[in-house]
């Protein structure tokens, strides 16, 4: 939702609210430049949130002058919005204020891979989870999930890797808690926590690759998520890397994440341990059945070899790709997450040399490449937020 729209539809008061909460806190003169709207408009309207406990003004920054300037910050827990992130089996549940802080989390396994099951094992915690904050929390709930997120409609269109098609969620999560529940590509939630809380939070413009089980990235413009028509602005593991490469279970051959994520370092990592000469090899990992990725990166920082050129050459692929998105998108930045980036410095370092070396060389070399500051609770406070974004409203404050 632009500020335009915000102004027209719910006034200047959201859109103040909602400049505050993408961009931090500012100067009513730099409010009035973002907003678009008067001097005399954004006095009338801060005055108001003021009196609602929705905003507060500070002197805790200097002009250029040395004189002490007044900012305009949002009021810590004035409302609560709740968000929720499945990863692993598991749902990471949390409780946010409107400024990022984490109120309250909590971790609820989920026992099977049935989408209808994983959605209602999460709607039986949601009412206890809300009952036990000290506020009544904004009734909406974000969902950071799986797969091909039909954002509009908050339907899964294809998580190919669960073989889920077509659940929709929205409807689903309001027969079981009555509560409006928007959803969005979890790796894309928690590039929107990067963005406005995290690694990114200086940038305008950037890109979030999120690298786990599967791949998926989210581009942000002004600090907003690009969605695309169908929100699947950002599926790049599914971007066509090797043309006679392993076949994915989207049904293509040579898919990003097939040569890139955590799945296809283990497998890697197995291929060539049986490959080498038994005698002569002493690799860091006994156990090659039920090794995962991030024990591949830490036989990798240990020296083992094996398990560096199989880090190495998933990190190449990506790098790859991520010359590509700098070449069409030129972001400031490039935030990397998920389980392999934050378990592997040489994949990221491995990266980043591949992605400077392929994109254009000015705009590589303008690109800040770094990785995520959330872990867990990330998706669910980038869920929680995007919700937020989709349906703002005064009467939430009511």
């Amino acid at each position: 939702m632009t500020l335009l729209e915000l102004k027209d539809q719910k006034g200047s008061k959201l859109a103040i609210l909602q400049t505050l909460r993408v961009h931090g806190s500012m100067s009513r003169i730099e409010l009035t430049h973002l907003t678009g709207l008067s001097r005399a408009t954004i006095s009338i309207s801060i005055a108001e949130l003021i009196e609602c406990n929705l905003v507060y003004e500070t002197d805790n920054r200097l002009s250029t002058k040395g004189r002490p300037a007044t900012t305009l910050e949002l009021v810590p827990n004035s409302a609560y919005i709740i968000g929720a992130d499945l990863d692993n089996k598991s749902w990471t549940l949390g409780a946010f204020d409107l400024l990022g802080n984490v109120v309250k989390s909590a971790k609820i396994p989920v026992q099977t891979f049935d989408p209808e099951d994983s959605f209602r094992t999460l709607a039986e915690e949601i009412t206890v989870f809300a009952e036990g904050l000290d506020k009544r929390p904004v009734p909406l709930l974000g969902l950071g999930v799986p797969g091909l997120v039909d954002a509009g409609h908050s339907i899964i269109r294809s998580a190919a890797d669960l073989d889920w098609q077509h659940v929709n969620v929205a409807e689903l999560m309001k027969k079981e808690t009555g509560w409006p529940t928007v959803v969005v590509n979890r790796h894309r939630a928690r590039g929107l926590t990067e963005c406005r809380y995290g690694a990114g939070q200086q940038f305008r413009n950037m890109i979030y690759i999120g690298v786990g089980m599967g791949i998926a990235a989210g581009l942000y413009i002004d600090r907003q998520l690009l969605s695309g028509s169908l929100g699947g602005a950002g599926e790049i593991g599914h971007t066509t890397i090797e043309p006679n490469g392993p076949l994915c279970p989207c049904g293509n051959h040579g898919c990003l994440q097939m040569l890139s994520a955590g799945p296809a370092i283990e497998q890697e990592y197995r291929k060539m341990v049986r490959a080498s000469d038994d005698d002569n090899y002493s690799g860091q990992i006994v156990d090659l059945q039920s090794l995962k990725a991030q024990d591949v990166c830490a036989a990798a920082e240990e020296g083992d070899v094996l398990a560096v050129q199989a880090v190495r050459n998933a990190a190449s692929y990506l790098g790859i790709a991520m010359a590509n998105l700098l070449n069409t998108f030129n972001p400031e930045a490039v935030i990397l997450g998920g389980t392999v980036p934050n378990a592997s410095p040489l994949f990221v370092e491995t990266a980043t040399k591949v992605m400077r070396q392929r994109a254009m060389r000015p705009l590589a070399s303008d690109t800040i490449v770094a990785t995520s500051q959330f872990k867990d609770i990330g998706g669910a406070l980038g869920a929680a937020n995007f919700a937020f974004d989709k349906n703002i409203s005064l009467s939430f404050f009511a």
